[in-house]
């Protein structure tokens, strides 16, 4: 799951919004929404609903439309995206464990979790809930557009994210969205070649719980006095705390996994 990024009042704090001049302007945005329920209200061009594919310009008017209407959508997806990293974190604060987390958010939140998980990324990777950091954030979602800005909000650092897009423009001032994959797929490649090798905090955790329980297994094996189960019973113990602590390990990592992999999957 997402980091904090801002101290807890921070983020609850409202952010101050981002000036006309570096978004889709206003009168745009309400011709855009005039030309939508224009459109839906019009009857369709044919009795089979198609367009004319031997002249087209119908066909290039019907694209220039879903176009513009969806950069309108996903305007209002980076400027709601703060709103619900503030949301996911304050659940987090507040509720103790993940299930009980995720039904809140399900019962309150009208975004199933692949939306939510990529709000949340985007925000976090692109600091949009920082005042210090939103603005040249947004630039670079503008820059990228959405789509190929969501999967470059898997490289956290804007230094890294300018190679990745500088690789998959190649010698063109834009680049597919094919070509970001791609250029993604290799920074990750170089970056665990090179990244030393180190025991995380759940490689950890496994080896003090086997450590744990190859000393239980130890005292099982000679039980006849009270002594002996008493220290049988201590080793448990500390079988069952390691355990305790493996189990939130990988609750931890599961929660991670799920935000990125449901965002990776779009």
């Amino acid at each position: 799951m997402a980091r904090r990024i801002l101290s807890a009042n921070d983020l609850l704090m409202p952010s101050p919004q981002a000036s006309l001049k570096d978004s889709v302007r206003t009168e745009t945005r309400e011709a855009a929404l005039v030309e939508i329920n224009r459109r839906w209200a019009a009857p369709s061009s044919g009795p089979d609903g198609l367009l004319d594919w031997h002249d087209q310009g119908a066909l290039m008017q019907e694209i220039a439309f879903v176009n513009k209407a969806q950069a309108l959508l996903d305007e209002a997806a980076v400027k709601i995206a703060p709103s619900v990293l503030r949301i996911v974190l304050t659940v987090k604060a507040n509720v103790a464990e993940p299930p009980a987390q995720r039904a809140f958010l399900a019962e309150h939140l009208e975004l199933d979790f692949r939306r939510i998980s990529e709000l949340c990324i985007v925000a976090e990777s692109y600091g949009l809930i920082d005042p210090r950091r939103r603005e040249q954030g947004l630039a670079e979602i503008e820059r990228y557009g959405w789509s190929k800005a969501l999967k470059l909000a898997h490289v956290p650092d804007p230094a890294d994210r300018e190679q990745v897009w500088a690789v998959a423009c190649g010698e063109g001032p834009q680049a597919s969205y094919r070509a970001v994959l791609e250029a993604i797929g290799r920074f990750r490649e170089r970056k665990q070649l090179f990244a030393p090798v180190q025991a995380g905090p759940l490689e950890a955790r496994l080896q003090t719980a086997r450590e744990r329980f190859t000393a239980f297994s130890a005292s099982a094996q000679h039980l006849s006095t009270r002594e002996d189960y008493a220290e049988a019973l201590g080793e448990l113990a500390q079988v069952q705390r390691e355990l305790t602590r493996l189990k939130r390990s990988l609750r931890e990592r599961m929660e991670l996994a799920q935000w990125e992999d449901l965002a990776a999957a779009t």
